[in-house]
């Protein structure tokens, strides 16, 4: 696959998946605690090749591996000098799934 190829997805995936790989042979506590891992999701991800990390992000397709957090609008809401503290004051949850009714 090139990277040429990839959509802002696929990118955006390969992207995280290469910080976090580099950042677990660095320092496994703190890349777990940036991107909100549990260690045995970091030991997993350890375990991929170059070549295994492509087949994901293949795989995968246009699904984000990496949610945003569901305090999102209020970062973007409050003011920038508050807006660090506020997001290391609350864990980085995924939102919750929107509830949509489809009308038969």
């Amino acid at each position: 696959m090139c990277h040429l190829l990839l959509s802002d997805v696929q990118s955006t995936n390969l992207q995280f998946l290469y910080a976090i790989l580099v950042g677990t042979e660095r320092d496994m506590v703190e890349t777990c605690r940036k991107f909100n891992l549990h260690a045995a999701q970091a030991e997993r991800l350890r375990t991929l090749t170059p070549a295994g990390v492509w087949s994901l992000v293949h795989a995968v397709g246009q699904t984000s591996l990496f949610v945003p957090r569901a305090d999102l609008v209020a970062l973007i809401d409050s003011p920038p000098a508050l807006a660090g503290t506020l997001a290391a004051a609350r864990p980085p949850r995924p939102a919750p799934p929107m509830q949509i009714q489809v009308s038969r």
